[in-house]
């Protein structure tokens, strides 16, 4: 069963009578019971209600758009879950010892289908944990644990057999579909022999089990572990593959659908906070098809201003693109450009602050790093948020043979001086700027760059250096070799 995580409360009320879905759990008597719905993976209290001295009560029905998966909330809290759909009537009744083993389910062919298969699961759960511990007991016996593999592989084709021959027989009830969506596709047997062929029909066969014109789906929590799984998991982490599977993927729902909204949000949020290196580049993306173009109809100007500003924040530095400009002064108020006056095949801009607790672990070991850096087709361009004493003691007690730049404190002060920078073309806006334009909310940040200033990586720890150098190094050599 899925956690207890509820968020944004909306509460009416609803009175024991005639309303269609009817319950009774002993030991919950003279309380009130909530009702919540699943919205993704989250619960949000949707009804409330209050037992009698008998643990009865009711809830009013809900709109048939709202249907899907819910759950009943008592004190503790403690909660058991519910289909509601296809207008059936409920009458549900458990005892507050054991709310789901004990349940029983009165009237709703929903919910019977659902409760059979929790209990079939459980017998199986108890088989699977029989079999891993005898795995663990066995372990260096070839012969045993080939013969435990083997049961548990059957006993895993038998829950897909029955998820499959439930769907089959209840195809009309949404507790068998939202049973199903969580079967993934079965691979060919001819295309399991060839890795990536088989990866390429998965991938395209992923949602086959789901009807995406069903917007219940979006009202239970399959869909979002299915979605995540997807994302992360599925597809290949690089926005080459990701963004045609995501185009391919959008273009399949309705535009006025909840699971359109639901698909096009969770995605965009999912890359816009991604912390593998690249994958904003899939953030920019979601923001320019689905938002820029109007599509996203549930964001009001405010909202939809802010998120394309964001993506237009992080546009000018996605990987694979010509960084920006960048020249800043160092202490003696020399102009230093990264395109001008460095010739290195390869820069490091390091972004960071004299203050910063994490800067000042960082700082030492890129120090180090650089200290025993072999060749001289590197150069580090440091560039500090601070503008003083602090940041002159910080370069002198790391010693940090850089090009250590800043921007002077008269820049921020005086504004037709900080103009007079730019028109005299010692410095332009984007580099006064440059906390915008490299996106820099957080410090230390680093970009890795290449001889003609192409950003090959960025948001990488100074440990991993080396490893990226290397591979860069190798890469440039097979391609130079094969020109």
């Amino acid at each position: 069963m899925t956690r207890l995580a509820f968020a944004f409360i909306l509460i009416t009320s609803a009175a024991i009578g005639q309303d269609p879905y009817r319950f009774e759990i002993k030991g919950a008597v003279d309380t009130t019971i909530f009702l919540a719905n699943y919205y993704g993976e989250k619960l949000y209290y949707a009804d409330t209600a209050y037992s009698d001295s008998n643990g009865k009560f009711s809830f009013k029905s809900v709109p048939e758009q709202e249907e899907g998966k819910y759950a009943v909330v008592i004190p503790g809290p403690k909660f058991f879950e519910l289909i509601i759909a296809d207008g059936e009537e409920i009458e549900m009744s458990t005892d507050t010892s054991d709310l789901t083993g004990n349940m029983k389910v009165v009237k709703s062919n929903n919910n019977k289908i659902m409760y059979d298969y929790v209990k079939y699961l459980g017998g199986k759960k108890s088989e699977r944990e029989i079999l891993v511990k005898s795995l663990e007991e066995n372990e260096g016996k070839p012969e045993k644990t080939a013969k435990i593999k083997e049961d548990y592989n059957k006993l895993n084709d038998e829950v897909i057999a029955y998820q499959k021959d439930l769907y089959t027989n209840n195809q009309a009830q949404f507790a068998a579909k939202e049973i199903f969506m969580s079967v993934d596709p079965v691979v060919p047997e001819e295309l399991r022999e060839d890795r990536e062929a088989g990866y390429y029909w998965f991938k395209r066969h992923y949602f086959d089990h789901i009807d995406l014109k069903d917007e219940r789906i979006v009202r239970t929590p399959v869909y979002h572990t299915k979605l995540v799984n997807f994302l992360n998991n599925t597809l290949l982490q690089d926005p080459d593959t990701i963004i045609p599977a995501l185009d391919k993927l959008v273009s399949e729902l309705d535009e006025e659908s909840e699971v359109f909204k639901y698909t096009v949000h969770y995605t965009t949020y999912n890359y816009e906070t991604s912390k593998i290196m690249g994958l904003d580049e899939v953030f920019v993306h979601m923001v320019d098809t689905y938002y820029k173009s109007g599509k996203a109809y549930w964001m009001d100007d405010e909202k939809l201003n802010n998120i394309i500003e964001k993506a237009d924040s992080k546009r000018k530095t996605l990987i694979g693109k010509k960084c920006p400009s960048l020249t800043l002064a160092d202490s003696l108020e020399n102009w230093i450009s990264i395109y001008k006056d460095i010739q290195t095949d390869y820069v490091v801009l390091f972004f960071y602050d004299p203050d910063c607790g994490h800067c000042k672990k960082e700082t030492p070991k890129l120090v180090e790093f650089y200290n025993n850096y072999e060749g001289d087709d590197l150069a580090i361009y440091a560039v500090s948020s601070e503008n003083g004493s602090k940041w002159k003691e910080f370069v002198k007690k790391n010693e940090m043979n850089f090009y250590n730049t800043s921007i002077p404190q008269k820049a921020f002060e005086d504004a037709q001086y900080a103009t007079s920078l730019i028109t005299s073309g010692k410095t332009n806006y984007e580099s006064l700027k440059y906390q915008e334009t490299f996106d820099i909310f957080s410090t230390p940040k680093v970009f890795v760059l290449d001889k003609e200033r192409i950003i090959r990586a960025k948001d990488i720890g100074v440990e991993q250096l080396v490893e990226f150098l290397e591979r860069f190094k190798e890469r440039d050599k097979e391609e130079e070799s094969s020109n």
